[in-house]
């Protein structure tokens, strides 16, 4: 008898959740039917099913071609491997085939043997959810390494310890990965590319003594130290966290002929590492690790003092046409004698900063040694020597005053242009810096204040001076500078006349 209308079936009518007329071997296409089909009328599965016969035939064409040459799985064990299992396993193995030997004695622990390979694999689960879908998170896989490089015991040593870190709640994996990164982070931390951001840091970095930034003087020679300790140890390309006493070792050694070099480039290169290590880049600074009897001593604080004399005997040396000196050489030696300044300054003098009517030389503070504007009177001998070279210029209003004969920029040839008067010379082992000690001394002895020769010479007064004066101090005393630098004037003057009449006389 025929059931009622509502359950009757029409010809070629499927209910949902019946199996179809479509038939698939193919897991993937079977899947896509059964989720589609209880929601497609009877044309539409017909229509679907038309195409998955397509899709079928499909997916049998691409096996005779890519997917038939696919490696096999075998999966074998759990079984305790041995040296025996690996030879014996090896041994047996095919092309195009993949076999994976689960260990008894660690649950997790693998052997994968390929055609031209074997490794050691872990597999677990790491503990927890994964937030972002609320599900366990999937299992993950870590390489331990090879049967060469470890036994089956090292092994399984290894899994013990990467499951201890999946007890406890980390991922072993992610944490393979972060030490990964950070071995390759520290590699390119070479000591050259560190060099580089030390010396993008080295602006904001304090002074080692006293108050205030590091002037763009001390930048500069803390850097030319640093690159060239580097250099003496060959370490350039070298990873900084791999630079070690070994290095610092041959250092010493390259510059123990130059025990100021090596004070000044040992301690370039220990304060780099310093901020090496408060980058994080290493663990400590090497440096501290030299034994003390082995670091650079501190040179001793020259004393030579060239008397008026040796000064004056300088200054018409540096007149004398007969040497090698160009005519800027011989003016820039002159001006040192007369003018207390580092011999760097002189050489960066720029005519935008010389007054010739106020007789004033104004230092920009970036030009200075300790980064304050500073200035300077000058008496009618140094007046001569730049109002000739102002003239022989053609007076112009900016540009150096001493620029190098052929390059246009600041003179740099400091020990040629010694080298050159100190043969006609006999004024003991002498160096240009020493100009600025015999001022200081001639002054004092003449009974000027010490601030006063401390002023004109631009020391700061906390450098000289302990306590509450040192650090309230801040009187530059001018009208005493000029009187100062008067009284040296005349000094010198006086000097070379004599000096000029005593080689009239040897020359008559």
């Amino acid at each position: 008898m025929p059931g009622p209308p509502s359950a009757r079936r029409r010809p070629g009518e499927q209910r949902p959740g019946e199996p179809g007329g479509t038939r698939t071997l193919d897991p993937k296409i079977k899947s896509l039917v059964l989720y589609l089909a209880p929601s497609l009328r009877s044309s539409e599965f017909n229509n679907l099913g038309l195409a998955v016969l397509a899709l079928f035939v499909l997916r049998v064409r691409l096996m005779s071609g890519s997917e038939k040459g696919a490696m096999k799985l075998l999966r074998e064990g759990p079984a305790r491997i041995t040296k025996a299992t690996i030879e014996a396993v090896w041994r047996r193995r095919e092309k195009d085939q993949r076999i994976i030997i689960g260990d008894a004695a660690c649950r997790g622990l693998a052997l994968v043997v390929h055609q031209t390979g074997m490794a050691w694999r872990f597999d677990y689960k790491p503990r927890g959810t994964d937030p972002l879908t609320g599900k366990r998170f999937a299992s993950r896989s870590v390489t331990i390494g090879n049967p060469q490089t470890h036994s089956p015991d090292e092994a399984r040593q290894a899994a013990g310890n990467l499951k201890g870190q999946q007890q406890a709640g980390d991922d072993p994996g992610e944490a393979r990965k972060a030490k990964v990164a950070a071995a390759a982070e520290r590699r390119g931390r070479t000591v050259e590319r560190m060099l580089d951001d030390y010396a993008k840091a080295l602006p904001s970095r304090p002074k080692l003594r006293g108050n205030g930034k590091l002037s763009p003087q001390h930048i500069a020679g803390e850097l030319s130290n640093g690159r060239a300790a580097v250099a003496a140890m060959k370490a350039e390309t070298k990873p900084v966290a791999e630079l070690g006493v070994a290095d610092l070792r041959t250092l010493l050694r390259a510059t123990e002929a130059q025990p100021g070099a090596a004070k000044h480039r040992y301690g370039a290169v220990s304060r780099f590492l310093d901020w090496c290590q408060d980058e994080g880049a290493i663990a400590s600074n090497p440096c501290l690790l030299v034994a003390k009897s082995k670091r650079p001593k501190a040179v001793a604080a020259r004393q030579h003092c060239l008397a008026l004399t040796d000064l004056a005997s300088l200054w018409l040396a540096a007149g004398d046409e007969a040497t090698d000196l160009e005519p800027v050489q011989r003016d820039y030696l002159r001006f040192l004698i007369t003018i207390p300044c580092r011999r760097t300054e002189a050489a960066k003098l720029d005519w935008s900063h010389v007054d010739l009517d106020a007789a004033v030389w104004t230092q920009p503070g970036r030009l200075t040694k300790n980064g304050d504007t500073h200035r300077l009177h000058l008496h009618s001998l140094a007046l001569d020597v730049l109002v000739k070279r102002h003239e022989a210029a053609g007076k112009p209003k900016a540009g150096f005053v001493f620029p190098a004969p052929k390059s246009g920029k600041p003179l740099s040839t400091f020990s040629a242009i010694k080298a050159a008067v100190a043969s006609k010379v006999d004024a003991g082992d002498w160096r240009l810096h020493d100009f600025r000690r015999s001022f200081a001394t001639a002054l004092g002895e003449a009974g000027f204040a010490e601030p006063v020769v401390d002023a004109v010479l631009n020391h700061r007064q906390a450098a000289t001076r302990g306590g509450v004066l040192g650090v309230y101090q801040r009187a530059q005393r001018w009208p005493e500078q000029v009187k100062a630098m008067q009284a040296w004037g005349e000094m010198l003057a006086n000097a070379v006349e004599k000096a000029t009449q005593v080689s009239q006389k040897q020359a008559a």
